[in-house]
């Protein structure tokens, strides 16, 4: 089970200095508190803070829908209205970032601060879209508008909130056009650095992600922009310009990535790696994926050997296979998991899709993160159990676009809007650029036995482009891209759960386990918005209302 405790990462200042700031979730600025002193380096550092948070936040929960993490429970169950990371998203959004990205800009604005103006756009344009992307209709045009805002604000149109996030990204590029040797840079910069020109690649990247979303209710406007966005050459595209969170390592405040404090600090693990990921790393394709020993860490290198072993760590073991998964992968030819990885043997010990047994004494030996993206342990087949101060110490990262990223999204572009990239091409660069990526977190691999050699790389790039070679349709191919996206997506739910959404794929994922309810098109409103905002219900919604871009069938599960 995830243990809720967030990370602090030297920001007791801002606190400090934000403190006269609503705690709640009141969408509206008190009139009658005392005015905010704002110095723009303290809230821009507070924004990008805020902003991890809320990227850490949404991804558990994008993850765990499209199995790129373990779901415990049912869909039902699991993302009802008090879920906490869903809870706490929300009130990053509409208590941090959102609100004191209003605070800032006019400071900013009149005082020519064109790199803060510029970074904070392009925050909250992320914040707006994901807000969109999750719960389809959110307050936006009456929220945070201080003595004239009301105290109820509407729910607007998602596709006026991801309009007003467009008009943030255009506006931020402008921002950006207008920096000068003589404009004043923060003092802090926690992501690049105030590097202009990796921001400006980040906020056209965002359009990408933007017109890719809508690509289903406006082909054309999308496959223009895009088309345009590819012949500017100025997006994301080298592991230099990848925009991610990186944790640290100290002890007070605590700076590590939140899934080494959940696994390596704790008294024991907290939680399971996916089964249909780890199949997917080492039995699908027939072949390990390069990338399988830096996201997944064995315990042990065995299963239990005794049916009273069995039955006290894996009850599962004995249990009939349910029904609702297919004895054999129709794209695979081999059997999706159940219960856990026995038929390789050595080890890759998980849970499947909305397991929700009991938690067994299996602590010390169920499988765990490894280096990427937790900052853990690199798997050199030591079969021992983790403690604190292993592999990176918690230095990982959160993945929130990349490189490939970015060549995945120009494959799907290239299939579906006809774009000049050469969609086989594309998902080449992607997949070798994910592992490229992932191999790199690890600082010291010449200390280590198992570290892939270029020949295992090309090797598995051979079998991902075979593939690809022998499908027959684009709905084929896609799967085959959307596949490597996925992968190449663990750390990051926000766009796994997009991408699933708007592709369907993969269209192998690992059914949940008592086949029983509705796959989340959009979340419930966290009870923190619905208790106190007559205008936000969950009475008339379901799992099954989607945002305004998702216009697929309803049978996804």
């Amino acid at each position: 089970m995830k243990k809720y405790i967030k990370n602090i990462i030297g920001l007791l200042a801002i606190i400090t200095v934000l403190s006269c700031e609503t705690t709640e979730l009141d969408l509206l600025d008190n009139p009658n508190a005392p005015p905010v002193s704002v110095d723009e380096n303290t809230f821009l550092n507070s924004i990008e803070f805020s902003f991890s948070e809320f990227f850490e936040d949404v991804t558990s929960a994008g993850a765990e829908v499209v199995r790129l993490e373990y779901m415990f429970d049912t869909y039902e169950n699991q993302y009802i209205n008090t879920n906490p990371d869903l809870a706490g998203a929300w009130r990053q959004a509409y208590s941090g970032i959102l609100k004191d990205v209003q605070t800032l800009l006019p400071v900013a604005e009149e005082n020519e601060l064109y790199i803060h103006s510029g970074i904070s756009k392009t925050l909250r344009a992320y914040v707006l879209m994901t807000l969109v992307d999750y719960f389809g209709n959110v307050p936006y045009s009456e929220a945070l508008q201080g003595e004239e805002g009301v105290t109820f604000p509407q729910l607007d149109e998602g596709v006026d909130v991801y309009a007003a996030a467009l008009a943030d990204l255009n506006d931020a590029l402008n921002d950006f056009s207008r920096v000068t040797d003589d404009t004043p840079e923060p003092t802090s910069e926690l992501f690049y650095g105030s590097n202009i020109d990796k921001w400006i690649k980040l906020v056209n990247t965002l359009k990408f992600k933007y017109y890719l979303n809508t690509r289903l209710i406006n082909e054309t406007e999308s496959a223009n922009q895009i088309a345009n966005l590819i012949s500017e050459n100025n997006l994301i595209s080298t592991a230099s310009d990848n925009f991610y969170w990186r944790a640290g390592t100290a002890d007070l405040p605590q700076s590590r990535h939140q899934y080494y404090v959940n696994e390596y600090l704790a008294a024991s693990t907290g939680d399971y790696i996916s089964n249909y990921l780890m199949w997917t790393l080492t039995i699908e394709k027939g072949l390990d994926d390069p990338r399988l020993r830096y996201y997944v860490y064995r315990q042990t290198n065995e299963f239990p050997t005794s049916v009273a072993d069995l039955d006290n760590q894996i009850d599962c073991w004995n249990d009939p296979r349910p029904a609702t998964y297919a004895a054999v992968d129709a794209i695979s030819a081999a059997p999706l998991p159940f219960c856990s990885l026995f038929g390789r043997g050595d080890g890759y010990w998980g849970r499947d899709h909305a397991e929700q047994d009991g938690i067994p004494p299996d602590n010390t030996l169920r499988s765990t993160y490894g280096v990427y993206p937790a900052g853990g342990r690199f798997d050199d087949n030591d079969g021992t159990r983790v403690r604190p101060g292993q592999g990176l110490d918690g230095a990982g990262i959160w993945p929130i676009m990349t490189d490939s990223f970015v060549y995945f999204m120009r494959a799907e572009a290239a299939i579906f809007l006809g774009t000049t990239d050469d969609s086989r091409m594309m998902l080449e660069q992607g997949t070798r650029k994910s592992i490229s990526n992932v191999m790199a977190l690890l600082t010291n691999p010449e200390n280590f036995d198992n570290v892939p050699e270029t020949t295992d790389v090309d090797n598995y790039i051979t079998a991902v482009l075979n593939l690809y070679d022998g499908a027959g349709t684009d709905t084929e191919r896609m799967n085959v891209i959307g596949k490597e996206y996925w992968i190449s997506l663990f750390g990051n739910g926000v766009e796994g759960y997009n991408l699933f959404r708007r592709t369907g794929t993969p269209n192998n994922l690992q059914p949940t386990l008592l086949g029983t309810g509705n796959f989340p098109r959009t979340f419930l409103y966290p009870n923190i918005a619905a208790d106190r905002n007559t205008n936000i219900s969950n009475a008339d919604r379901s799992f099954t209302d989607k945002t305004f871009w998702d216009t697929n069938p309803d049978e996804l599960k």
